[in-house]
């Protein structure tokens, strides 16, 4: 065997650029489908991200029914849920500071959201609005382009002072400062006291609209000066490392349980991550059958240029084949010798094809901030995929070297 290897390099160093340009088909199949995987799989960890909570290795504890969660009064057959309570019992700082104390838990801040547009003389935005703390921002920091941050006072005492993002200050301010401006949401002013950036991962998604929306930060204490008094709160858990998230997660639901009535059909929960999963799993499958589906033309094509160069090859050395054979070679001797050259052709071409993919889809991740991801299981599949091509499409001229007749092959001009 190693023997047949040391042949193989040496006929292929002995016509290099035939060699070269035989791999090419599987060097471009390789590295197409090393590429689409690799930016697969990174798509996947953002979209998981992205979905089970809000990135940043965290994850949303909401306060849900146990019959339809997430989806509020609505029908389940010919019974509907038990509506949510009328007063929630709040979220006490002591029972905050259990929750933050579990093990597993880096984390946990409490924060309510909703929507409007917000008005700035004649000017308006469509905003996001978070009633935060600075546990909030502890978990998704913030960069102040403009002014300065809320103050543990303001946050304490519900001061009216909100921070706006970029697109909400250049939708009301297009024309000059934002800082101690009076801004004002369903009719209640608050005062600009910063303008900010967050400071989240560059990587972006591929399926992502690339728009930004406005958002403005206001005291969570603040929030019920906008009418609202027993808004559902979303709790996030910030974990060190993504695979803690559904443990904590449950953990930190459980300790906020505790005040809720056993009786009462909702509860703190966090997503279903088994059917996120099933269902990102599923497109992915489905994306990379079709990509690697057009991938793999390139490897037919390189797999015939294989067999074309092998039958070449064993014309070439027909009376090597012979005097082999007249010296007692076995057939599977030379079946051997021709099968390895095959193989090792085709598994050269695939190494070079996954450093060819794996750079070419670094590089694409680099320049289009999207996420990068090395799929193991895909390059161990290559290379023995390409191996196979090797034998299989080397197998015809391996067997027409073998069954060659010693007289006749020796009598070959």
């Amino acid at each position: 065997m190693f023997d047949n290897i040391k042949l193989s390099f040496q006929s292929i160093y002995a016509h290099k650029m035939r060699s070269i340009l035989t791999m090419l088909g599987v060097i471009i199949g390789i590295a197409s489908i090393i590429a689409i995987v690799s930016m697969i799989e990174g798509q996947k960890e953002s979209l998981k991200s992205e979905m089970i909570g809000t990135g940043n290795n965290s994850i949303t504890v909401m306060f849900q029914s146990d019959m339809n969660p997430g989806m509020m009064g609505e029908y389940i057959g010919d019974v509907q849920e038990e509506p949510p309570p009328n007063a929630l019992p709040p979220i006490t700082k002591e029972r905050l500071q259990e929750a933050a104390s579990l093990d597993l838990v880096k984390n946990v801040a409490v924060f309510y959201q909703s929507y409007a547009q917000v008005f700035h003389l004649n000017h308006f935005s469509d905003t996001d609005i978070y009633a935060v703390d600075d546990r909030y921002l502890a978990s998704f920091p913030i960069r102040m382009i403009e002014g300065r941050k809320v103050t543990p006072t303001e946050y304490n005492r519900g001061h009216q002072v909100t921070m706006i993002n970029e697109t909400t200050k250049n939708n009301l301010f297009p024309d000059g400062e934002a800082v101690n401006k009076i801004i004002e949401v369903n009719a209640v002013p608050f005062r600009v006291v910063g303008v900010y950036q967050e400071e989240k991962n560059k990587e972006k998604n591929m399926f992502a609209m690339d728009y930004e929306q406005g958002k403005m930060l206001i005291p969570t204490a603040a929030w019920p000066h906008l009418g609202s008094f027993n808004d559902m709160p979303q709790i996030i858990v910030q974990t060190e490392h993504s695979d803690d998230l559904e443990a904590a997660g449950q953990a930190v639901a459980s300790v906020l349980n505790e005040d809720i009535p056993a009786d009462s059909t909702w509860h703190y929960s966090i997503p279903n991550l088994n059917e996120i999963m099933a269902d990102l799993d599923e497109f992915n499958r489905a994306f990379s059958l079709l990509l690697g589906g057009i991938a793999s033309i390139s490897l037919l094509v390189g797999g015939i240029g294989v067999m074309n160069i092998m039958l070449v090859s064993v014309t070439e050395r027909t009376r090597e084949i012979g005097i082999k054979k007249a010296l007692g070679a076995k057939r599977w001797v030379i079946l051997a010798q021709f099968l390895t050259e095959s193989a090792v052709l085709t598994s050269l071409g695939g190494i070079i094809g996954i450093l060819t993919g794996l750079g070419g889809a670094k590089a694409i991740a680099h320049f289009a901030h999207l996420p990068f991801a090395i799929p193991v299981p895909a390059i161990v599949g290559s290379v023995l995929f390409s191996m196979a091509v090797g034998i299989i499409f080397g197998l015809i001229p391996s067997l027409k070297a073998a069954k060659m007749k010693p007289i006749d092959a020796l009598r070959y001009e």
